[in-house]
């Protein structure tokens, strides 16, 4: 939404972000609590290459001269929109980047890869509210800033279009088998709303999700995920995104 300066002055105030003081920029963990992660928060935070960490939900650390702050969203893009409006949109912070769990498309994305969306098909239905009907991009020096930490990190990321949806109950082997043959390789339930809503608000936004499981290999009721696995490599995207933020 896009209010007058006493409209946005008060929506601060109320939300909380008046209180947080100045930041630069925030790292959202989508649809899952940044607490699950291993170590988070870091009782040292030199481990996550932060300089300080303090607050509690949301946190807010420091690396190289930069404020970042660290948000978790609710699950789906509807939900996550409200703290992307509030933390992102409605802030001091110029650039987001959303963390995220994602299914793999295409046959050889194995369960724990890394890909960072460099688009990402609309089938959520909050993006059309901003304008937004079919595609949504995320800020490409963002994407470049994340492959090329990510790579320091010494993982490969798959770089290309993912997909949001609203239903992940109806994730159907034929709805699934199309997506993968327009070379979609994951699909996840918010990046594409987190793009259009940063652009809508002139902000910048990226994304960085962790491969958690292969739908097309059966329901989702099914499939089951090796959340030690994935919660250890993404706690290591968490420090991607610290070091692609603050240098």
């Amino acid at each position: 939404m896009l209010l007058d300066r006493k409209n946005e002055q008060e929506f601060r105030k109320r939300r909380g972000i008046e209180a947080l003081g100045s930041y630069d920029a925030v790292i959202f963990r989508l649809g899952l609590k940044l607490e699950w992660l291993p170590h988070f928060p870091p009782s040292q935070p030199e481990s996550y290459g932060l300089e300080s960490l303090s607050g509690l939900k949301p946190y807010k650390g420091r690396r190289g001269g930069k404020e970042i702050l660290f948000d978790s969203t609710m699950m789906g893009a509807p939900a996550a929109s409200f703290n992307i409006e509030a933390y992102l949109c409605h802030s001091p912070a110029s650039e987001g980047i959303g963390v995220g769990y994602c299914g793999a498309l295409q046959p050889g994305i194995e369960i724990g890869t890394i890909i960072i969306p460099d688009k990402s098909r609309i089938g959520e239905g909050t993006s059309k509210y901003y304008g937004k009907d079919e595609v949504s991009y995320p800020d490409q020096d963002l994407v470049k800033r994340l492959v090329e930490t990510t790579r320091r990190f010494g993982y490969e990321p798959l770089v290309g279009e993912t997909f949001s949806t609203d239903a992940a109950f109806m994730e159907t082997p034929d709805f699934l088998g199309n997506l993968a043959r327009q070379g979609i390789i994951g699909i996840d339930m918010e990046m594409s709303a987190l793009f259009s809503i940063a652009q809508y608000h002139g902000k910048r936004a990226a994304g960085i999700l962790v491969v958690s499981d292969k739908p097309y290999e059966g329901p989702l009721h099914s499939l089951s995920i090796p959340f030690q696995k994935t919660e250890a490599i993404s706690e290591d995207v968490v420090k991607i995104c610290i070091e692609a933020l603050g240098g």
